[in-house]
Order: structure tokens, then C-alpha cells, then sequence
């Protein structure tokens, strides 16, 4: 047992040597400027090193003692989590010190407490004598003080932001302690849920479908595209990553719990349980950020494959209504909340925000015009390469996969053996509609924003590493022992590079506040 425990735990000591090694050399790159270029070339080493096939980071496998590789999955989580949400109370725009429009989440579960569903600011009456208050360029030439992105409906203020994080989170805080939440600190908690969520859905992914996936391969595959899906929010946490993020959360669970109703074992009865809950958690991401909740219709696939694999009957036929009622139940109870607030129970405020752009007489026409700026943006927002710069990090954002490469191994799904397998387990329907909703999100961000931001590629990334996931593991499952060392070394590889871009990624964010910062940071490392 104890040789066992050994070879098991022994990626720890991987990990260890290769994090350990790693802050010795940037402590000395504290004293020694050259002392970057050997940090760099030492981490890639052991970076090397700790993929290679011999590792027992890669042969580690699937099969025998589960209870000390799920703690394995469970500590590698646990540091995920760390590393994504300590950043988040560095930064004084985004920790509550200097809170401006940022705290509405924590301001309107005291709204809620009494009794309003509007802001009580006492200054509504400054935007009264405008002609159009939504027109940023009147507003600056009145000089009339506003609260920014806020919604603005017949002399009140909104929170025209998802409101299901205030009744999950915040509002529960308010009432049971008598204090506010930090909105980052909820923001943290969400991050926290969606990794946990994404390391879930892989391990669940892998004991259905590939179990010949190296253990290590998972870890560092969920652990890469779990810091992909989050990177924004440890930048800017407060408010807009709120709502993003609770909605990762609710929609990757969501997917957990769907794809455990369509291809895991138990009864019908289980499994229409875990639909129903499945059901309740899309359902809920409508009221945190509408766009990703567009990812529910991979219902309507995962839906065909389990009748597929059922007998139909009427009394199936009722079960899954009854699994399907919470679409219903918060649906009503969203419409009922926007027609309080906007006499229109579709209207969740956005045609009335106050921001940099007048949308209260947007329109979507889809005309030629429309339809091409839909493809090009999409493009675009997937396929686009990033500036690098001379300047420090040097990266600059592009779209999803000129961001990170490694989703490119997505294409992995067009090799015969892989479709092969994907329709014998019935998961092309899967992996189509997770193509089909990154798609589908993507065109409605390009309708709905005046331009694309990075934080909105969010809404995309979990959909793009579930995708790539699953054509790996399909993969690897398929090929030889030799292929699959490989393979796995330069999955693993890439992971770290993944994760490399991130922190890149993170400090170009962060340089747009905090400037001197991450030029400390680049003298550092460069």
C-alpha cells in the first residue's frame, strides 16, 4: 500500500521540483537581472522534464485506487483555485476601496432587504431635463452627474446585471450577517465553483468515455482550461466578472449534471433528477448573463441522444416535462422581475443603460450588412492574433484560439478513429451543439455590444475547452502506447503554455489600471 501511495503522490513531487525550483530562480532574478533569461530556460526544463513519457505524470492512469486520485484532482483543484481568486483583492479599482458603480451587486441586496428594486440614490432628478439621457454625447454636454451603467427607466436607477448572483450569494450574506458582501469576494466564490465544476465535468467525461486518458493529461488539461475560463475575472472581478462568472458556474454544473442524466448509469428515476436539476441551474444562468445561457441548447442534442437510448414512453414523456419545469418556473420569475422594473417582461435593462453607447433604439435587422458583420467579428472573435508589442508582456488579446492554441487539437475530432468513436458512444451531438452554441453566443455579443471586449470571450472559452477535452480524450483513448506518450507530452506541454499565456494575459489587463505595477513585474521577469 505504502509503494502505492508512493507512485501515486509522485506528480506531487513533480510539481513540487518544478515550483520549487521555479521561485528559488525568480528570487534570485530579484539580485541578478540575467538571472530571468535562466528562470525562463530552467522552468521550460523542467517544464520538459515533468511531460515527458516516462513520467509518471503521464503513466499514471484511471483504473485502481480512485479514493487518492480524486484527492489528487481535489488538491490540484484546490491550487487552481488559489492561483485564480488571490490576485482578485490586489487592486484597489476592484477590491471595494475604491468601489464607484462597481458595488450595485452589494447595494441592491440592501435594496431588496427594503422593500425596492430600484437604487434610492436621492440624485434621479439630475438626468430629468434631458431629451434623451441614454445619449452619451447630450449627457456630457449638459454636464449632469449620472451613475454610470446603471439602467435609467422613468426617473429611477437599475441593475440592469443578471440578478440571480444577488439572491445566491449576496442577499443571504446581507441577511444573515448585516453587512455587505464585497462584490469581488462573490466573485471569488463563483470562480471557486467553476473550476471545481470544470475538474468535475473532465473527470466525469473520462470515466465515461476514455479511460485510457494519463491521469496527469486530465490534471493539467482541466487545470489549464479551467485558468483559461476564469483569467479575466482575477483581473477584474468586480460587477461585470460577477455576473459572468456566476453564470459559468451555474452553466458548467448545469452541463455536469445533464451529461450524468444522459450517459451515466441508475435508474430513470436518478437520472431524470439529475436532468431536473440540471434544467434548474441553465435555467438560473439566464439571470446572471443571458448570452451564456444560450449554451442551454446543448439540452436539445443531450435530449435526442437520451431518447435514443430510452425506450419512449408517455410516462417517459412526462418525466421529462416535469424535469423541465424550472425552465419554466425561473423564466416566469425573471419576466415577472423585468416587467416590475420595465413594463416588459423580455427588457432586462440594457436598452436603458447608461454607458458609452445609446442602445434605447437599438434594433437588430438582419440584412446582408448585419449578417456580414456577424461573420467577419465571429471570425474575428475566434480566430483573431493578438499585437505582440515591444512593451511588457508583449501579448496583446486576440480571439479564442489565437489565444490559446492548444484548442486547435479540437480538429482531432475530424480523424476517422475519433469519429468512430464519437458515434459509438453517441457523442456527436455533443460536440456539434458545444460547436454550434460557441457560435451562437458569439453572434449575439457582435448584435448586442457597440464593440467586442475580452471579458465577453469568457462567455466562450468553457464551451471551447470542453470541445477540445473531449476530442483529446478521444484521441488518446484510440491510440497506440508510443502515439498516446506523445501525444500526452505535447497536450501537457501545452497546458503549461496555456496557463504561461494567462498570466500574460492578465498582467496586459491589468496594465490598462495599474501601469507601474506590471512594469515592476516585467523588469522581474525580463
Amino acid at each position: 500500500m505504502r509503494d502505492k501511495l508512493r507512485e501515486l503522490l509522485q506528480p506531487c513531487y513533480i510539481y513540487a521540483l518544478l515550483g520549487s525550483g521555479a521561485a528559488v530562480s525568480l528570487i534570485c532574478s530579484f539580485f541578478f537581472s540575467a538571472a530571468a533569461v535562466v528562470t525562463w530556460l530552467y522552468v521550460a526544463a523542467l517544464a520538459l522534464y515533468a511531460c515527458r513519457p516516462q513520467s509518471m505524470l503521464y503513466r499514471i492512469g484511471l483504473r485502481g485506487d480512485l479514493p487518492v486520485k480524486r484527492l489528487l484532482a481535489v488538491l490540484v483543484a484546490l491550487v487552481t483555485i488559489a492561483v485564480c481568486i488571490l490576485p482578485m483583492g490586489e487592486f484597489s479599482i476592484w477590491n471595494g476601496e475604491i468601489p464607484a458603480h462597481r458595488n450595485q451587486y452589494e447595494l441592491m441586496a440592501e435594496a431588496f432587504l427594503d422593500g425596492r428594486l430600484d437604487f434610492a440614490y436621492g440624485d434621479e432628478d439630475q438626468l430629468a431635463g434631458l431629451v434623451n439621457p441614454y445619449d452619451p454625447n447630450e449627457r456630457a454636454e449638459a454636464g449632469v452627474y449620472y451613475h454610470w451603467d446603471h439602467a435609467y427607466y422613468k426617473g429611477k436607477y437599475y441593475m440592469y446585471f443578471g440578478v440571480v448572483p444577488v439572491l445566491l450569494v449576496f442577499l443571504p450574506y446581507r441577511a444573515l450577517t448585516g453587512m455587505s458582501l464585497t462584490t469581488y469576494h462573490g466573485t471569488q466564490l463563483f470562480v471557486a465553483a467553476t473550476v471545481a465544476g470544470i475538474f468535475a465535468l473532465f473527470y466525469l467525461l473520462m470515466k465515461l468515455f476514455f479511460k485510457k486518458l494519463p491521469f496527469g493529461v486530465y490534471l493539467t488539461l482541466a487545470a489549464a482550461f479551467s485558468v483559461m475560463s476564469v483569467w479575466y475575472a482575477s483581473a477584474e472581478p468586480a460587477l461585470y466578472c460577477t455576473a459572468i462568472t456566476a453564470a459559468l458556474a451555474l452553466q458548467t454544473w448545469s452541463i455536469w449534471f445533464f451529461v450524468r442524466a444522459v450517459w451515466g448509469d441508475g435508474s430513470e428515476n436518478k437520472r431524470i433528477v439529475f436532468a431536473a436539476i440540471g434544467a434548474l441551474l441553465g435555467a438560473l444562468v439566464f439571470g446572471c448573463r443571458p448570452p451564456i445561457a444560450l449554451a442551454n441548447v446543448l439540452v436539445i442534442p443531450m435530449l435526442y441522444v437520451f431518447l435514443r437510448k430510452n425506450k419512449f414512453t408517455w410516462k417517459l414523456l412526462f418525466k421529462l416535462v416535469l424535469a423541465a419545469l424550472p425552465y419554466a418556473a425561473v423564466a416566469a420569475g425573471l419576466m415577472l422581475y423585468n416587467y416590475a422594473r420595465f413594463e416588459d417582461p423580455f427588457e432586462f435593462g440594457q436598452a436603458y443603460q447608461l454607458t458609452v453607447a445609446d442602445q434605447s433604439n437599438y434594433k437588430i435587422t438582419l440584412n446582408g450588412q448585419m449578417l456580414l458583420n456577424i461573420f467577419n467579428n465571429t471570425a474575428e472573435n475566434l480566430f483573431g492574433l493578438g499585437i505582440i508589442t515591444e512593451e511588457f508582456p508583449h501579448l496583446n488579446h486576440g480571439g479564442v484560439y489565437g489565444n490559446f492554441p492548444i484548442l486547435l487539437l479540437t480538429a482531432a475530432a475530424f480523424k476517422p478513429s475519433v469519429r468512430q468513436q464519437l458515434k459509438a458512444h453517441q457523442l456527436r451531438p455533443l460536440l456539434i451543439g458545444l460547436i454550434v452554441s460557441m457560435l451562437l453566443i458569439s453572434a449575439i455579443d457582435i448584435m448586442w455590444t457597440p464593440y467586442l471586449l475580452e471579458r465577453y470571450r469568457m462567455d466562450i472559452y468553457f464551451l471551447a475547452g470542453i470541445a477540445c477535452f473531449l476530442s483529446i480524450g478521444l484521441w488518446m483513448q484510440d491510440s497506440g502506447k508510443v502515439s498516446r506518450g506523445r501525444i500526452g507530452m505535447a497536450v501537457m506541454l501545452l497546458s503549461f503554455v496555456t496557463v504561461v499565456s494567462c498570466f500574460l494575459f492578465f498582467l496586459r489587463t491589468a496594465s490598462v489600471y495599474y501601469p507601474d505595477w506590471v512594469a515592476e513585474i516585467g523588469a522581474i521577469l525580463t
